[in-house]
């Protein structure tokens, strides 16, 4: 880790020069509010406050602040909030029990993004170079380059690379295009706010994360002064995203801020974050509109299909719709990790899982002679047996009656052949959308200019597929909160951007701005189509200042106690429990589901690879029978 000597040691013209960026925000009234934490190690920008003594707006001007007091200062409701634990990784493990405290502006705080530790701040033998590290315009696209050195621990084979912006009150991502070298990686950002900002620019791998020497750079974006009131009138002014239909790829216009910027009328995540567009902004429901929902509204059902990435969409959606007090064993519940099929009903509004890892499986229903073992187990028979299954569960959900159909499918498709069989298996009288998949995930590649592009190609060909098909550009929308995944800071180090948590007193079981932000734009397309505004006036007036106590919440599942073997069940047989003081914490061992054993000639063979599963690790075997 860089000792903070080294950064205060810097020559005397640098000082110089915090200290005119200093006085520039001043003078353009920008909010140079720092966040003071007891445990990573501070930006640069924090420490040059702490040099100079800089005084912190609203506090009292010979006090520091006390990270361990409740206490308000100067009128202002202050958080104690516990930082996010981490059990699976061992080298952040100081981190556990810290707290900070957040300023909380009207409407709730706003929860802050852990950014870097000791395990995150080794330095990458590559360099960064170009203007846009240190100075950029307010709408003018800023360029940099990483000089890879691939003699040392870097090599474009097994690494990627990430720039991110953070600011009090905005954070963006850098994109990546053509490059003119397999030596050089390129990046462009388009800052849409002047003020200062931490960028960090990051050598990402699977299990490890570098920094750029320099990163955190100090990025100064100049512009004209904006006022916030007129950026979130702004905001409220654009038609409802969920209104309107989705259909270009790229959402690379968007990025993340508090509530200082976001539209009145919209409002937040309950963090205290949104992911805003430059075409539309996202409508938010709170627990009480869904209350409403399942109270008032006719059957809403929501069917969310793919892999442990996306099972973080339902749980985002479960989290959003029960009670403190209904969710408090949702981390030991029966369907807090399953690999099967799960409900969640509250009252008319029903949320569906269902595991479906169809991107593993062919892309055609033709014979196919080839098969993967993981262990003595057959992963992946002939490639036809799981898609043939998912679309005979498609099949089976839409031959019940229209009443209990899915209004929203979201799902994971390999590719547009595969899409096309599985389109084949719903009505054409069902009218409602589809959601797939096709870059809602954390991997090198996507991380890389081609890569990028090919997504894009993939997820217009799922749009010619179908008239009901939604474009969602998940990876844009998780890009900003790529240090908050279930391994924060690390980015790569776990595919989840979820991870289930305590905050806001019992309120957040689920964090994950990411898969809160998917929750909501696929509720909005579910609930209020043409939009909350008039979803609310079809109310007439009807509203909820409290939810209903002892409603009931019914939960179902038929998940396997393992991963292995991969199964999608055409039938599913859940068990069902009716409750009306919340789900239930998991005593019950579920037994595996019966799974072909791998044959013989197979296990003669030679593993090709180990790779880790959420039930441990296997060897995997790849043969043609």
């Amino acid at each position: 880790m860089e000792s903070n000597s080294l950064v205060l040691g810097r020559p005397i013209r640098g000082t110089l020069f915090a200290l005119l960026v200093y006085c520039v925000m001043l003078a353009v009234n920008v909010n140079v509010t720092t966040l003071h934490t007891s445990g990573p190690r501070p930006t640069n920008t924090q420490l040059l406050h702490e040099a100079r003594g800089t005084i912190l707006p609203d506090r009292p001007t010979n006090t520091k602040p006390d990270i361990n007091s409740t206490q308000p200062l100067n009128g202002r409701n202050e958080l104690k909030v516990n930082a996010i634990p981490h059990p699976d990784d061992q080298n952040i493990a100081q981190y556990h029990s810290e707290f900070y405290n957040i300023t909380m502006p009207p409407g709730g705080p706003v929860l802050r993004v852990r950014h870097m530790v000791d395990a995150t701040s080794r330095l990458s033998s590559s360099r960064a170079e170009g203007l846009g590290l240190n100075v950029a315009m307010v709408g003018v696209p800023a360029d940099l380059q990483i000089v890879v050195n691939a003699t040392g621990n870097t090599d474009l084979k097994d690494c990627a690379y990430s720039v991110l912006a953070i600011g009090q009150n905005i954070m963006f991502s850098g994109n990546t295009h053509e490059s003119t070298s397999n030596k050089k990686v390129n990046f462009t950002f388009i800052p849409k706010y002047l003020g200062m900002y931490d960028l960090y620019v990051e050598e990402i791998n699977m299990m490890s994360q570098f920094q750029i020497p320099g990163s955190p750079f100090q990025l100064l974006v100049k512009g004209s002064p904006t006022s916030a009131a007129i950026v979130r009138d702004g905001a409220d002014q654009l038609p409802s995203c969920q209104s309107i239909d989705l259909v270009n790829p790229r959402w690379e216009d968007g990025y993340w801020v508090s509530r200082h910027y976001a539209g009145n009328e919209r409002g937040t995540l309950r963090s205290g974050w949104v992911y805003q567009r430059e075409t539309c902004s996202f409508d938010i429901f709170t627990k009480k509109d869904l209350a409403l929902v399942a109270e008032s509204q006719g059957p809403k059902r929501i069917l969310v299909l793919g892999t442990s990435v996306d099972r973080g969409i339902f749980l985002s959606i479960v989290d959003l719709i029960l009670t403190s007090e209904e969710k408090m064993y949702l981390d030991v519940s029966d369907v807090a990790k399953c690999w099967g099929y799960m409900d969640v009903h509250v009252g008319n509004l029903t949320v569906s899982y269902q595991d479906f890892r169809l991107v593993r499986a062919g892309s055609s229903t033709e014979k196919d002679d080839s098969i993967e073992c993981h262990d003595d187990k057959l992963a992946e028979g002939a490639s036809e047996v799981p898609l043939l299954n998912a679309i005979g569960f498609l099949t089976n959900m839409f031959s019940e009656e229209a009443r209990s159909w899915p209004h929203s499918i979201t799902l994971v498709p390999k590719d547009r052949a595969q899409f096309q069989m599985i389109m084949n298996a719903i009505p054409k009288s069902w009218n409602g959308t589809v959601v797939p998949l096709y870059n809602f995930l954390a991997i090198n590649n996507i991380y890389t200019h081609r890569n990028v592009e090919m997504q894009y190609k993939k997820a217009l060909s799922f749009l010619s597929v179908d008239p009901r098909v939604q474009l969602v550009d998940g990876f844009s929308i998780a890009a900003g909160m790529r240090h908050a995944t279930e391994s924060s800071p690390f980015v790569r180090k776990s595919s989840h951007f979820h991870r289930f948590c305590n905050e806001l007193n019992g309120e957040m079981r689920v964090c994950g701005d990411t898969t809160e932000m998917m929750a909501q734009l696929i509720l909005g397309k579910v609930i209020a189509p043409q939009g909350k505004h008039l979803w609310e006036k079809s109310l007439h007036g009807r509203t909820s200042n409290k939810i209903r106590p002892g409603r009931i919440v019914k939960v179902c599942h038929d998940c396997p106690k393992s991963l292995l073997p991969f199964h999608i069940k055409v039938r599913p047989q859940p068990t069902c429990y009716e409750t009306i003081h919340g789900m239930k914490p998991c005593y019950d061992v579920n037994p595996v589901w019966d799974g072909s054993v791998c044959p013989e000639e197979c296990l003669k063979s030679a593993p090709v690879e180990e790779i880790p599963t959420q039930s441990g690790s296997v060897k995997v075997r790849r043969c043609k029978l």
